[in-house]
């Protein structure tokens, strides 16, 4: 039993650590893009529109990456802690549930809209569609990370006859959302600044190639 334990353990360990670098960066990049869209809109300067589709590139490709690794992980609560499952799911299924239903989605829907209908949207509701694709992402993280919280530090619970949690406080969910704006921002700030870095410097080898 122990050992099946181990392995559960490792395996989930395993799934949530490669799926957490990309939610993190994908909320990272929604800012970026939004402020490009938003930098264009007041100056109506191509390059931040430039900046824009670039970005939103690899926000696509972030975003695939995190649904891919993230829907194993959503079913080992099922395969691996089906018994913690049935007995807390009325306290982490809500949140499980919401950033399923809600923030997925919404992210999901207008990223496709974002991706392909400028052209009939227009700049200034292709702008609102990148910022509801933010709202979406930031909001995706914000009900992960109560779910987590209440994992790590359970509070503001009854446990009733039947064995099942439910919550009795909902403010007693350890929102830890601030340390993870900052991993956020420092994930982002990285990418950002290494592609940016590495465009440039291989703008300036091709010239001094072709001077």
């Amino acid at each position: 039993m122990e050992e099946m334990l181990f392995y559960d353990r490792m395996q989930f360990a395993f799934t949530i650590t490669f799926h957490y670098l990309f939610p993190q960066l994908t909320m990272g990049l929604s800012l970026i893009i939004v402020y490009f869209k938003w930098k264009f809109l007041k100056t109506n300067d191509p390059h931040y529109n430039k900046a824009t589709h670039f970005w939103m590139r690899i926000f696509a490709l972030n975003f695939a990456m995190g649904v891919v690794t993230g829907i194993p992980m959503e079913f080992q609560f099922g395969t691996n802690w089906a018994k913690f499952s049935e007995l807390t799911g009325g306290i982490i299924g809500q949140t499980l549930a919401m950033e399923g239903m809600f923030s997925f989605f919404l992210e999901s829907s207008f990223l496709g809209m974002f991706l392909f209908g400028e052209k009939i949207l227009g700049h200034r509701w292709h702008f609102v569609t990148g910022l509801l694709i933010c709202l979406g992402s930031w909001a995706s993280g914000f009900l992960i990370i109560a779910t987590h919280s209440w994992m790590q530090h359970p509070v503001g619970y009854e446990v009733l006859e039947n064995g099942k949690f439910v919550l009795t406080n909902f403010s007693a969910w350890n929102w830890r959302f601030l340390y993870f704006v900052k991993q956020k921002c420092f994930l982002r700030k990285i990418v950002f600044e290494n592609r940016s870095g590495f465009r440039i410097d291989f703008e300036h080898y091709c010239c001094d190639a072709n001077g």
